[in-house]
């Protein structure tokens, strides 16, 4: 009987074990490869494209919420795993929330949603009110992108806040 017991119980822990590697918690130490955007030429009274010295790096802290049903774009039902996620730039303590661009908590989406690999799975989030800095992060390669819309399109014309992309990889720190 007891080992009738112990089979049944370890049946029931498997489900929650398989669940368990599902989930991406943990912190993620990103560094930053490249970096570019456009900057103002004063001469010229124009902008143009540069390469900008790549950023500092910073810890990108996953921690797991609930898992959500929901339609993709193509009206197709998913679950998606949805996460509070903080960001703390290098050399700070504090993290700054990142939420998804509905205000939510991010989840892990396929990119494209028809692919449904481990190595398509997304998280995009933004941070400081009005979202102008932008994060794309992929748990499968550990590839992001950092994307800093500054005020170009608000109409400035000076180089005190240059729109940016920067990219790099992730090394996961800590579960």
């Amino acid at each position: 009987m007891k080992k009738v017991v112990w089979c049944l119980l370890l049946v029931l822990a498997m489900p929650s074990m398989a669940l368990g590697l599902e989930k991406r918690d943990g912190a993620y130490y990103c560094t930053t490869k490249f970096g570019g955007g456009i900057a103002y030429d004063e001469t010229l009274k124009q902008w143009k494209g540069a390469t900008f010295k790549p950023g500092q790096s910073f810890v990108m802290k996953l921690t797991f919420r609930d898992t959500v049903k929901a339609q993709d774009r193509f009206g197709v039902a998913h679950e998606y795993d949805e996460y509070d996620v903080g960001i703390t730039d290098e050399g700070s303590s504090s993290a700054i929330p990142c939420l998804a661009f509905n205000g939510k908590p991010p989840s892990l989406t396929h990119d494209p949603p028809l692919f449904l690999r481990d190595e398509t799975k997304v998280l995009r989030c933004g941070v400081l009110g009005g979202y102008r800095t932008q994060y794309e992060f992929n748990v499968g390669n550990h590839r992001f992108l950092k994307i800093y819309t500054g005020q170009y399109a608000d109409g400035g014309d000076e180089n005190s806040d240059t729109p940016s992309i920067s990219g790099g990889l992730c090394t996961k720190i800590s579960q």
